[in-house]
């Protein structure tokens, strides 16, 4: 029954207890009447200065994140209630704008006279995208239940989350095709394939200048080379649509696909390179290939992925190939591989465009038709990689949590 049901029957029920005094009499009947009487006014009297000014301020430890980050929020809630106020629930939603997942915090207060509220709380496990707050609630009621009150505010605030990159190797990978097209496919775990930028020491190269993971990687000396990071053009190209197999892998996979373009565009801006984005969603902006990467940018462009794809991937691959400079190489980011596919990277070789291929997928190997696919690129001229990302390792959205110390 709602509050204002309640009252009406706690009324009613003083009224009756009235008429049955003044007509009995007794001083038990006069009890129960004044008795009803003063709890009906308290009610009254709550119901109309609860919460009275209530006003909420909202503090956050960041406004931009990076996926998996936790954020720490606190309330200050203040309010002139006269009127003491035995209990309240605090609620407050944020949703997740890309899947839209909403996150509730909730607390029950028991303030009484307390009029200066501080509340933390922390959202664990973000995802890549944005949280935009939804609203505030804040319920409060009487000792005995017959009054209750509810407010509620809006205000504008919203979180930015970028993906977080996964770390590149220097040179575990060359996005350079050869001739021969026989390129063999390689299989990436932790350390993804990278851009170009370092070469082996030869003497008289800057101590300065060692590339020392580069170095104890491969066992050797290897030094950068800004000359020759600077004249890498790359354009990654990025495949959003949902892959066919297994279920619920199309969000996971897209995930770390980004993660490998955020990892890409951090290499490029550390080497000197420059590199250019496009994906085909609807959603995102293209990023054309500069001489240095505006990671601001990137970022940006990398967590507003999503929403529908608005062409089929082989035919972003045949307009990027048609448009970009003929020095400018492209690194093609995908987790499906299908014939259409193959034409597509054919139709880039012919205007003599270097293109790699990275395959993420979900699966222990890969299955046959995918072997025959990857042989089809390679004769095409195309490099392969496949990048291996089990449901183990598949981002699972956090929660609300309170952070009272």
């Amino acid at each position: 029954m709602k509050s204002w049901g309640k009252a009406l029957l706690l009324f009613a029920a003083c009224v009756g207890m009235a008429v049955l005094a003044y007509m009995q009499g007794g001083a038990d009947a006069w009890y129960l009447s004044v008795c009803f009487a003063l709890i009906w006014v308290q009610a009254g009297l709550f119901y109309v200065f609860a919460l009275r000014g209530l006003r909420v301020q909202r503090r956050l430890s960041g406004d931009v994140f990076l996926a998996g980050d936790t954020v720490t929020a606190q309330l200050d809630i203040r309010h002139h209630t006269p009127v003491p106020m035995p209990w309240l629930l605090v609620r407050e939603t944020w949703i997740h704008e890309g899947s839209g997942t909403p996150l509730i915090y909730s607390k029950l207060l028991f303030p009484w006279w307390k009029t200066n509220l501080c509340l933390p709380y922390k959202i664990t496990g973000l995802m890549r995208g944005a949280y935009r707050f939804s609203h505030f609630e804040a319920a409060a009621g009487d000792l005995f239940g017959f009054a209750v009150r509810r407010v509620t505010r809006d205000d504008l605030h919203r979180l930015i989350v970028y993906p977080k990159p996964l770390e590149v190797g220097m040179t575990a990978m060359s996005l350079q095709a050869d001739d021969a097209g026989a390129r063999s496919a390689k299989r990436v775990r932790r350390d993804t394939p990278s851009i170009t930028g370092v070469r082996d020491y030869v003497s008289g190269d800057p101590y300065h200048r060692i590339h020392w993971k580069s170095t104890a990687r491969l066992g050797r000396l290897m030094t950068k080379d800004p000359e020759q990071a600077a004249s890498v053009k790359r354009m990654l190209l990025l495949d959003t649509a949902p892959a066919a197999a297994p279920a619920g892998a199309a969000q996971p996979l897209l995930e770390k696909g980004i993660a490998l373009a955020a990892g890409f565009f951090e290499a490029a801006a550390g080497a000197g390179g420059s590199c250019g984005f496009a994906c085909s969603s609807s959603d995102a902006r293209r990023i054309a290939p500069t001489i240095r990467p505006d990671l601001t940018l990137a970022y940006d462009v990398l967590a507003s992925v999503g929403g529908k794809p608005a062409l089929p991937f082989p035919d972003l691959v045949r307009k990027e190939a048609a448009a970009l400079p003929p020095d400018t190489s492209m690194l093609c980011i995908t987790s499906t591989l299908d014939v259409a596919l193959v034409r597509a990277i054919r139709e880039a070789r012919t205007r003599r465009r270097d293109v790699h291929v990275i395959y993420v997928h979900a699966r222990p190997s890969l299955s046959v038709a995918e072997r025959e696919v990857a042989a089809a690129l390679q004769a095409a001229g195309s490099s392969f990689t496949e990048v291996p990302h089990p449901p183990r390792e598949w981002p699972v959205q956090g929660g609300v949590a309170d952070a009272t110390a």
